[in-house]
């Protein structure tokens, strides 16, 4: 192969490299954006008056409740006339029996796979060929089956899923082809794909003893033992209507809607299956008006740890930092985001631009919080220099993070994370699938439809004594750190690397990578 030809692979694969990092933790990455207002008057850190918080869309959510317990939001919103329904199941990855990992994404598989009136695969080509979208997820706190399409095709999507619910078939045959699927899809999307697999469960060891103990995936033999009884009685204790809710925004009359809704799903009864405690490995909270041991609430106490791992996949060696961060429903939640906003997840980031610009330790840093019900981890993808080590990183995030723990933050940037932070909101404000995710996600966390319009005004509220206290709190030294180191031939380069001159090896490394 020619040389040019050479320095254009290196390239690519240094850019899947870094598409990668970001995809470790899947799909709950927050995208950023650099801020650069100067703050003067802390008044104009304010984006919204409290007035125009009250005149925002979801300030209007319309709820009813049948009386087989499906809970109904509706959100009129006539821009076009379309749709989105959101149809979620509180039950996820947190919520299986030990020995049982994987039965909630299996089972989210199982949902597309055939009902009485519909066959395999018929769900999704009755609304793909009317132009409408359909999928679904399954993570830690919840399943979500989601639909778009024209609004005269409302009725079809309705019925659709009201006849999944009901009368769902369940068959040996098909529990063995959607196994065989699962599986496919671990060994595609995680288990041969450069670092996922070993980030991945390096993280899970990190929630060892809570409800977040396994890959929301499962493993590989749990997933082949999966018999069909278990996984009927799966079905019989979470897809009921009592657990569900229904999210619809879109060109359409909330009452007339809600009356569609209930022609469609009122015949569907509950189980006699009794719905068991679920959740119940608490994690001990940890906030900054609840710091002492004594007053925590029972549960394990997550630790940090450190950790090397060859992975034969790794094209180039990659390190990681991540600190244990509360769930959704913690007190510190909008804190820690500012605060990992302002250290990890801007472009214009302190940590980026200490390690990146000013000090040219690594190549790239991405910034990857995951936030859930009960806890959260908020972690840092770094691609070093030939001629940097571990703890030459772990030095300097260290100093930094001891300097904000003693001095805070400053006010252009605690308000450029705030309007970073609320401008997120406003622009899921902009189309009805994300709407339908916002009412969705409030009303199954914190049983408020109107759950955003609140958080617009707590990420406004937080000042710099609750960014210092939420640092001292958790983004300390006890920190999780992980090195993946690539195959002996990569490791004897970077080893070369590193005794060369640092001026030597920096114009090798631009010429290859």
């Amino acid at each position: 192969m020619i040389e040019n030809g050479t320095i254009l692979i290196k390239r690519i694969h240094m850019t899947v490299l870094i598409i990668i990092v970001g995809m470790v933790f899947s799909h709950l990455f927050y995208a950023s954006v650099q801020a650069s207002e100067t703050v003067e008057d802390a008044s104009i850190c304010h984006l919204l008056t409290p007035e125009q918080v009250n005149h925002l869309k979801l300030s209007n959510v319309f709820y009813t409740k049948l009386k087989n317990g499906l809970r109904i939001y509706i959100l009129e919103n006539h821009e076009l006339p379309v749709f989105s329904l959101r149809l979620i199941f509180d039950v996820g990855a947190a919520d299986e029996k030990k020995g049982e990992s994987g039965y909630a994404h299996l089972f989210e598989h199982m949902m597309f796979k055939g009902s009485e009136n519909v066959i395999d695969g018929g769900h999704f080509a009755a609304i793909k060929q009317v132009g409408g979208q359909v999928n679904a997820s399954t993570d830690y706190d919840k399943t979500v089956y989601w639909s778009e399409a024209p609004i005269n095709f409302l009725d079809r999507v309705l019925w659709l899923e009201a006849e999944r619910l009901q009368n769902l078939k369940l068959n040996e045959l098909s529990l063995e082809n959607q196994k065989s699927a699962v599986l496919e899809e671990k060994l595609l999307r995680i288990d041969n794909v450069p670092y996922y697999k070993t980030a991945s469960e390096f993280m899970i060891s990190a929630w060892q003893g809570t409800d977040y103990d396994h890959l929301i995936i499962g493993t590989e033999n749990e997933i082949k033992k999966a018999s069909l009884s278990q996984v009927q009685a799966f079905f019989s204790q979470y897809y009921r209507p009592e657990n569900a809710i229904l999210v619809l925004v879109g060109d359409v009359n909330s009452v007339k809607a809600a009356q569609k809704i209930e022609q469609y799903f009122s015949p569907i009864k509950n189980s006699p299956t009794k719905r068991s405690l679920i959740k119940d490995s608490r994690i001990k909270e940890t906030t900054v008006e609840n710091i002492l041991p004594d007053e925590r609430k029972e549960g394990p106490i997550l630790k940090g740890k450190s950790e090397t791992h060859f992975d034969p996949l790794a094209p180039f060696p990659l390190y990681a930092l991540g600190w244990h961060t509360p769930g959704l429903k913690n007190s510190d939640f909008y804190a820690v985001e500012l605060l990992a906003d302002i250290l990890l997840n801007y472009e214009a980031s302190r940590l980026k631009y200490k390690l990146k610009d000013e000090q040219a330790l690594v190549f790239e840093t991405i910034g990857f919080p995951l936030t859930f019900e009960q806890a959260g981890i908020t972690a840092m993808g770094m691609v070093p220099h030939s001629y940097v080590n571990f703890a030459q990183i772990q030095a300097l995030v260290r100093d930094e993070l001891h300097q904000v723990q003693k001095m805070g933050v400053t006010e252009t940037e605690l308000c450029s994370a705030k309007k970073h932070r609320q401008l997120l909101i406003l622009d899921k404000m902009s189309n009805n699938r994300e709407l339908a995710e916002l009412i969705g996600n409030g009303v199954l966390f914190f049983d408020n439809p109107r759950q955003a319009l609140l958080a617009l005004n707590a990420y406004q509220s937080v000042d710099n004594f609750q960014i210092k206290a939420v640092a001292q709190a958790y983004f300390n030294d006890d920190w999780l750190a992980l090195e993946i180191i690539p195959d002996p031939g990569v490791r004897f380069i970077k080893w070369l690397m590193e005794i060369l001159p640092r001026s030597l090896s920096q114009t090798i490394e631009q010429q290859f990578l």
